[in-house]
């Protein structure tokens, strides 16, 4: 019975996070284009490099290890960008199994059962499954994080061996968050648990992080600080409004992305608001109570306290806090209220309360997975079908005549076309056009419908010569132009 609610839980995860990798249509955005350009480069080119994606901040780069990870299935793939979505999908039911074995080492089998799927169930968890990006990672990370970090606090130093190194690959992921954790847990240590940093072990894990942690320092030292300029600035804006004004402000934002990030974590604004109260009911009366034991209260009450210390260190950054900062962010939330749900499940009117909970979040849960599979979503502009769809139309309406292709796109980068331009050429057709505009040209066109002048503005400055042929418009919302008489 055991294994068979086990499997059922990661058959129900398994089904809302898998349709994009099973059906082969997933989001190929910029930022996918981009990776994969980067990939390319160090698969094919065998360019290595020290930093990955770069971040908001002028500068600052991630660390390598998203790229290096991406070369693996695209190597494997034959430099299909598929390979990408396959890994998010294994790094995400990776989590699952993470989050179950170690909540039922530490707090038993039903904590375990109600961790995993509330961790299923999570919509960001999901969709982080769906396509390739860097921060998606974080959840895996941040879920051996809190665990480890817990039995770090409760004196078990051959830990500083897992936190200090996770630490540094959240470095390669998302730097931002990796930043505040890493601070977050030194300051957490010097103040409940001051005993733990002494030992000659936490000085080992700072060697290790130190160690993954190196290509960004090398980085930094080739390139005359230019990474730690763009951290400082970051911290040391203008604050001509004053500082109470600037307090207030950065106040409110972040305290707004903290919201939208906690109900990010359930389904429903109802189902945040039933979590909020369980959680404050675990921390202030859970151990009153009875309802929680030592060890349980202690770990909900280590999560509740990093929250506060990462929301405290965040209000000395002065930038705005972007959403995809706190991706993964959500086990926070997710892994206390399990223990609480768990302990309630042990109380008659807790049974009541859950049943009906679950009974709503399963009508909620199987239309969703029932609407994934039968009513597959095109995609449009957004997802890699309809770009695909739009390249074999050049390649077949050129009818295997030489022929030459520009592409345009809102924002300016072309990553995402020229990458599957580039992989389609050579695994399909054999042929890579070329970008020049003379003979026959075809355009790929992305237009932003709110902003139509801005590829009308691209035909009548960039490629304003020759005789349009056709036009097409197809059903991705992509318009292909084709040109000759140059």
């Amino acid at each position: 019975m055991k294994k068979f609610i086990f499997l059922l839980i990661l058959l129900l995860g398994f089904l809302l996070r898998a349709q994009e990798t099973l059906s082969g249509n997933y989001l190929f955005l910029l930022d996918q284009g981009r990776d994969m350009m980067a990939v390319k480069s160090i698969v094919y080119d065998q360019h290595l490099t020290l930093i990955g994606p770069h971040t908001s901040l002028g500068g600052v780069f991630q660390g390598p290890l998203w790229y290096y990870l991406l070369s693996v299935p695209t190597f494997l793939t034959g430099g299909n960008p598929w390979g990408g979505v396959f890994l998010s999908l294994l790094i995400s039911m990776a989590t699952l199994i993470v989050a179950f074995l170690f909540a039922r080492k530490l707090f038993g089998l039903r904590v375990a059962f109600v961790t995993m799927f509330l961790l299923a169930i999570c919509p960001e968890a999901a969709a982080a499954a769906t396509y390739a990006w860097n921060p998606h990672p974080m959840w895996l990370l941040l879920t051996i994080y809190i665990f480890s970090f817990y039995l770090l606090s409760v004196g078990k130093k051959k830990f500083h061996f897992v936190v200090w190194p996770t630490i540094a690959l959240m470095f390669s992921f998302q730097t931002a968050l990796g930043v505040f954790i890493f601070l977050s847990s030194i300051i957490y240590l010097a103040l409940f648990n001051l005993q733990t940093i002494k030992k000659k072990e936490f000085l080992f894990g700072l060697a290790l992080f130190t160690l993954l942690f190196s290509p960004q320092i090398l980085f930094d030292l080739r390139h005359d600080f230019l990474m730690s300029k763009g951290i400082i600035a970051a911290f040391s804006g203008s604050r001509e409004a004053g500082f109470l004004s600037y307090l207030g402000t950065t106040f409110s934002d972040h305290f707004y992305n903290f919201t939208v990030n906690f109900n990010s974590s359930f389904n429903g604004l109802l189902f945040s608001g039933v979590a909020f109260y369980l959680l404050v009911f675990g921390i202030l009366l859970g151990k009153k109570t009875k309802l929680l034991n030592v060890k349980e209260h202690q770990f909900v009450l280590l999560c509740a306290k990093l929250v506060v210390l990462i929301f405290a260190l965040l209000l000395f950054y002065q930038q705005p806090l972007r959403a995809w900062f706190l991706t993964g962010f959500e086990v926070m939330f997710l892994f206390p209220l399990g223990i609480i749900i768990a302990r309630f499940w042990e109380r008659s009117f807790g049974k009541v309360l859950l049943t009906i909970l679950f009974l709503v979040t399963l009508s909620i849960i199987i239309p969703r997975i029932y609407n994934l599979y039968r009513y597959p979503d095109y995609g449009g502009i957004a997802k890699v079908k309809g770009k695909l769809d739009a390249i074999d139309y050049i390649y077949k309406d050129a009818n295997g005549k030489p022929f030459n292709l520009l592409a345009f796109a809102p924002a300016v980068y072309t990553d995402p076309y020229d990458y599957l331009i580039r992989w389609r050429s050579e695994n399909v057709y054999r042929y890579m056009p070329g970008k020049e505009k003379e003979g026959t040209l075809y355009l790929l066109i992305e237009p932003d419908w709110s902003k139509p002048w801005t590829y009308k503005g691209w035909l009548e400055t960039v490629v304003k010569s020759g005789k349009v042929i056709s036009e097409t418009e197809l059903p991705s919302g992509l318009i292909i132009q084709k040109r000759a008489d140059f």
